[in-house]
């Protein structure tokens, strides 16, 4: 065959059969071939392709290794094995991998060792990595000189960096990884844990995307207004505890905002009503370049006991601004029929969005978890109390998201 096609021919075929994996959002390596599933065949289909003669094996090498994710459910023998495989002497993929995906087993005993804290080491062998996932991670049995024989793998080659459900022993050591990282386009720290922390005053925020961080990291981060940029950000479950911590850094950082999210734990519950704390200290006023707002999740459904409370922030908050880029506001909502709908204040949401501050409005957005027909009754309701009393041309939008 390869008297037949040059070579580029039966490249430009492999990348194809890498880019429908890709489209099906599933191409992963995986060690164990049980994770191998139907909807992953595409992977199957490269490990073929690289069998069928010498001059196939690095192009399909090169795609079949991109992405290695190893989810380590319950055996941690994958991940220990896998280790391995790359501090051979004669490993052949290193330079292949370019995004790594690592989770942890669940229901692990906090004294355990786990099997993330003894393969780093081993992965920080891996050159042209640029994106890592950490998933469930314990980062605080770990004696000093394994803790920086790992740091290698979170340096200036890396563009995105995920972790969730992490925990660390102490704010500098997840300080000094983010640190390294000095090349980040995308920083997602969900759920960091701190144990040797009694504040707790854990806050979520998205640098696309991003979510829960501990109130001196984000000191850290953004030491002075204005100190870094970050044009996406998602605040997420807020609480009175961290409003403050939460309200200051959206000052510092929103001269750079272009997309914000916004939302608090459970206002039903006597120790997470962080709307009033929030709302009564929040200044807005520097977020000037804020073109989408998105407020979720708004539960105002009859089933949930705090509907009267899930929404009042949204007035507020709308109140706060005056961002003369703003074009689209989308509310994320949870409800069961279209009497739900009252247990938000259209009203002054209507005369607040007619106001000045809102002339570049474009788009009203509802989506979240609406049934079919509800969406249906619905639209009628949200026209005739939201639509037909805007005083200018916005276009409002409708999905489910189920």
């Amino acid at each position: 065959m390869a008297d037949i096609f040059p070579p580029e021919i039966f490249d430009t075929i492999l990348d194809h059969v890498h880019i429908l994996d890709r489209e099906a959002e599933s191409h992963y390596y995986a060690l164990d071939d049980s994770l191998q599933t139907d909807s992953n065949k595409p992977v199957k289909t490269l490990l073929r392709c690289s069998l069928v003669c010498r001059s196939w094996l690095p192009r399909t090498r090169l795609h079949t290794f991109e992405t290695v994710h190893i989810p380590n459910y319950y055996d941690r023998t994958i991940g220990l094995t896998f280790g391995a495989l790359v501090a051979h002497p004669l490993c052949t993929f290193r330079s292949h991998v370019r995004r790594l995906s690592l989770q942890e087993s669940y229901n692990r005993n906090p004294a355990e060792r786990f099997w993330i804290n003894s393969v780093l080491p081993q992965l920080a062998l891996l050159p042209h990595v640029e994106d890592v996932s950490i998933y469930q991670a314990h980062f605080t049995n770990v004696a000093e000189e394994e803790w920086r024989a790992s740091l290698p793998l979170f340096g200036p080659q890396l563009k995105r960096l995920d972790m969730k459900s992490t925990r660390f022993d102490r704010v500098s050591r997840m300080t000094e990884l983010v640190s390294r990282c000095t090349n980040l386009e995308s920083l997602a720290l969900r759920y960091i844990y701190l144990d040797n922390d009694a504040q707790g005053d854990d806050i979520v925020i998205t640098t696309p995307p991003s979510r829960i961080l501990h109130a001196e990291f984000v000191t850290w981060l953004c030491p002075r207004p204005g100190s870094i940029t970050i044009p996406t950000v998602e605040l997420r479950s807020i609480s009175k505890q961290n409003a403050h911590h939460v309200a200051r850094f959206l000052y510092d950082i929103g001269q750079s905002i272009t997309s914000l999210a916004i939302d608090f734990f459970d206002s039903s519950c006597d120790i997470a009503d962080g709307q009033d704390a929030f709302c009564r200290i929040a200044d807005l006023t520097t977020l000037t370049k804020l073109e989408t707002l998105r407020f979720g999740l708004l539960t105002i459904d009859s089933t949930f006991l705090g509907r009267g409370l899930s929404a009042k922030h949204v007035l507020s908050i709308l109140a706060k601004l005056n961002s003369p880029c703003l074009k689209q506001i989308r509310f994320h909502v949870s409800m069961e029929e279209v009497a739900d709908l009252e247990m938000i204040d259209w009203e002054n949401i209507v005369l607040t969005l007619n106001g000045a501050g809102y002339s570049a409005l474009e788009v009203l957005s509802f989506d979240g978890t609406i049934q079919e027909e509800d969406l249906e009754d619905a639209k009628p309701w949200l026209h005739k109390h939201v639509g037909k009393r805007l005083n200018r041309n916005v276009e409002i939008r409708y999905a489910t998201s189920n």
